[in-house]
């Protein structure tokens, strides 16, 4: 857990591997720095934005209830678990949430709409053929 505009410094996906390192696969904070945020999700690092109070009382509960896993989080329903099994809903978009549940990079997550985009190049070269000239 952190405080508000957690990382909001570390614009290098380098403070996201090194959270990485130290076994850290979720962070709970009232917000984040931007690219610390998305550059999360390309690691495989999920950050999880709860309101500074919520942040607060769990931090609490984490202190006076000390022992392994005192929160849990659960990306498959978006919602995190206090040590009093209080449920706290969160939000991210699907795109990072499924990514996360299958272990995908944004490559492989991307290339699930392989068809999509093969049926939309294969639309546009009809409407703007100049855009895919070939070399000749």
């Amino acid at each position: 857990m952190a405080g508000r505009n957690f990382a909001c410094g570390s614009s290098r996906e380098v403070a996201v591997w090194a959270l990485n390192d130290f076994g850290i696969r979720c962070v709970i904070a009232p917000s984040f720095g931007s690219i610390f945020y998305n550059n999360s999700f390309k690691n495989g690092l999920l950050p999880v934005v709860l309101p500074d109070r919520v942040v607060q009382k769990l931090a609490r509960q984490v202190e006076e209830r000390t022992g392994i896993h005192p929160v849990m989080v659960d990306v498959e329903y978006c919602i995190a678990i206090g040590p009093d099994e209080e449920k706290y809903p969160f939000k991210i978009a699907k795109i990072y949430r499924d990514a996360l549940l299958e272990g995908l990079d944004f490559i492989d997550a991307t290339l699930k709409f392989e068809g999509e985009i093969v049926a939309f190049q294969s639309r546009d070269t009809k409407k703007r053929p100049w855009v895919y000239a070939q070399e000749t």
